[in-house]
């Protein structure tokens, strides 16, 4: 899909330069879209909708994700997605013929810590784990059936203009007909406030294999933030495959309510 979840709740702690005294709750709503052919050789168009919420109290947040999602593509074509979104899988014991399916994707939940508090032009760290629950269909390809768990790290220097790196990595659950390989991701980049209300995010970010027939992934990717009102913001992120496992284009949308 678009983006991770890992990265965008990292991210979102790490850039923000006050850290409320009360527990602080934002819903989210959103949809994505990809396509390409993710090294399979075969096009593939993955699209989601998804609801989540985010609760945040000082220095720690708790989060929920569940998405609903459509794939055309061929039926050994599996849509690993996760909290640090993992690359599109070919199952070798499914049937390689075209087709349409839909239906829920994998809920995530997870926790992040911050180690260091985002202060101006100071360092700040991020903790975060979670999990991806196997709320999907196995067999039809709309997840592994296996549950994945995830840890990763964001570092940034908040300013007007915030550089960011992060390391992530997921030790994925094991379907009894094929192995899969356990993932490491690393994203890096820079994110500029415009005004008082907007920011945008220019980032590389690269995903290992999950299995020995899948390729790397890379993307570039390129987002804008920005506050619609008090309460009510708006995300938008696209992205471009810059190796031979990652989608060719990616786009999504996301509008938060803190309540």
């Amino acid at each position: 899909m678009s983006g991770t979840v890992l990265g965008r709740v990292a991210l979102g702690l790490l850039v923000t330069c006050v850290t409320p005294v009360a527990a602080q709750t934002t819903v989210s709503a959103g949809v994505d879209h990809s396509t390409g052919t993710f090294g399979t050789g075969q096009r593939i168009d993955t699209s989601g909708a998804s609801v989540g919420v985010r609760v945040k109290r000082k220095r720690v947040g708790v989060f929920a994700n569940l998405p609903v999602v459509r794939v055309d593509a061929p039926q050994n074509v599996v849509v690993a997605g996760g909290p640090l979104g993992l690359p599109i899988l070919v199952d070798p014991t499914r049937p390689a013929t075209r087709k349409q399916r839909s239906g829920l994707g994998d809920a995530t939940v997870g926790a992040s810590v911050q180690l260091l508090e985002p202060r101006r032009n100071r360092v700040a760290l991020a903790v975060t784990t979670a999990a991806k629950l196997p709320t999907a269909s196995a067999a039809r390809g709309l997840g592994t059936g296996k549950a994945d768990f995830s840890v990763g790290a964001e570092v940034a220097r908040p300013g007007k203009l915030t550089p960011f790196a992060g390391l992530g990595y997921t030790v994925v659950g094991q379907p009894a007909a094929y192995r899969l390989e356990n993932v490491t991701t690393a994203r890096g980049g820079v994110a500029l406030r415009v005004g008082d209300v907007s920011e945008i995010s220019l980032s590389y970010n690269h995903a290992s294999r999950i299995s020995a027939t899948a390729a790397d992934r890379d993307q570039v990717a390129a987002g804008l933030e920005t506050n619609l009102s008090p309460r009510l913001s708006l995300g938008v992120q696209g992205s471009a495959g810059v190796s031979r496992g990652a989608p060719d284009a990616s786009a999504g949308l996301q509008l938060g309510l803190r309540l």
